[in-house]
C-alpha cells in the first residue's frame, strides 16, 4: 500500500498515517483464520473521468444524481470542490460547490447536506447547495459522517481513533466515552446500529453503548461502509476492492481493472456501487444484482 497516497488522500499527518497503515497491514496479513474468498470480476457499468481531483467520497442523491467530493491536495486550502454527475456518470457540474479545503465524508438528511471539511462540518441546503451553517468540530482529523433522523451527527476522528457525536443543542462528546476505533474512518448508521470502519470493522449498539468487532481479521483499513436493504454490508478498504458481507461464511469480493477505492457510495435505485479511485481520478460504477447472491 502507498502510505504517501493514503496520507494525501485522508488529510492526516504523515506519522499518524504510517502508524495506522502499518497496523492495518499487520491485521490484514497476520493471524488470519477465516478463508478469504477468491475475487469475482466486477460488472462495471461505466467509468467516469475528466476533471476529478483526488475524488474521495460518492454520495447518491434522491434524484439519482451523484455527488463526488474532491480533496485536490489537502495541503492547499480552497482547492477542494464537489462534482455533480448524472446516473450514467456524465458530469452535470464539475464544481457545483467550490472553494473547500479538503472535503471528505458526506451525508444527506432531508434537505440538509453535511460535508466534512478540515475539522469543520459544512451544512448546505439541498437542492441548491446554499450554505446554512459551519460547525467547528472537536476533532483532530475529521473524516466521515453519519446523521441520525433526530439530528445527532456522528463524525469519525482518524487521528484520535474515536467517534465524535454532535447533538442538536451544539454539545459534542466522544461516543462510548473513549477512543476504541483504531484508525476510525468510514461510518454508517442503521437505526440503533452504528458501523465504524478503520483498522477493523465495528458495530456499536447506540442504545446500550456496546461495541462488537465484526468480520474476519482480513477486514482491515475500512473506508467505505454502505448497507443494502436485506442487511448486507458493503465495505471498501482503502485502495481495495468492493466487499459484500453478511456473515463470516457469506462474503463476496468484487475486483477488476482500476478498482482501488476510497469512500464508496451505493445507489439502491440504480443498483450501483460507486467507487471513487483517489489518485486515478475516476469514479467506477459497479452493477449489482438485486439482493445478495
Amino acid at each position: 500500500m502507498d502510505t504517501g497516497a493514503v496520507a494525501r488522500r485522508k488529510s492526516i499527518g504523515v506519522d499518524a498515517v504510517v502508524i495506522i497503515t502499518v497496523l492495518a497491514s499487520m491485521l490484514a496479513t497476520a493471524g488470519c483464520t477465516a478463508t478469504r474468498p477468491d475475487p469475482i470480476a466486477a460488472d462495471i457499468a461505466w467509468v467516469a473521468n475528466g476533471k476529478f481531483c483526488e475524488p474521495e467520497s460518492v454520495l447518491p442523491l434522491p434524484d439519482n444524481t451523484l455527488l463526488v467530493s474532491n480533496v485536490c491536495d489537502f495541503r492547499e486550502r480552497g482547492n477542494g470542490f464537489l462534482t455533480l454527475l448524472d446516473k450514467d456518470g456524465e458530469a452535470l457540474d464539475w464544481r457545483i460547490v467550490d472553494g473547500l479545503d479538503a472535503p471528505l465524508g458526506m451525508a444527506l438528511v432531508g434537505d440538509r447536506l453535511y460535508v466534512v471539511d478540515n475539522n469543520r462540518l459544512l451544512v448546505l441546503r439541498w437542492p441548491g447547495y446554499e450554505p446554512l451553517e459551519t460547525i467547528d468540530l472537536d476533532t483532530s482529523v475529521a473524516n466521515d459522517v453519519a446523521v441520525a433522523p433526530d439530528g445527532v451527527v456522528y463524525v469519525t476522528d482518524t487521528a484520535r481513533h474515536q467517534v465524535t457525536q454532535r447533538f442538536p443543542d451544539g454539545t459534542q462528546s466522544v461516543l462510548t466515552g473513549q477512543a476504541q476505533f483504531t484508525g476510525a474512518n468510514g461510518i454508517a448508521l442503521d437505526g440503533e446500529r452504528l458501523f465504524v470502519g478503520g483498522a477493523r470493522l465495528w458495530r456499536v449498539n447506540l442504545r446500550t453503548g456496546s461495541v462488537m468487532t465484526i468480520g474476519p481479521e482480513w477486514f482491515a483499513d475500512i473506508d467505505g461502509i454502505e448497507l443494502e436493504a436485506d442487511g448486507t454490508l458493503q465495505i471498501t478498504p482503502v485502495a481495495g476492492p468492493l466487499i459484500r458481507y453478511r456473515d463470516d461464511d457469506d462474503i463476496e469480493i468484487f475486483a477488476g481493472d482500476g478498482i482501488s477505492s476510497a469512500n464508496h457510495g451505493y445507489a439502491p435505485s440504480l443498483q450501483l456501487a460507486l467507487i471513487p479511485t483517489g489518485f486515478d481520478n475516476t469514479v467506477i460504477a459497479i452493477r449489482l444484482a438485486d439482493g445478495h447472491q
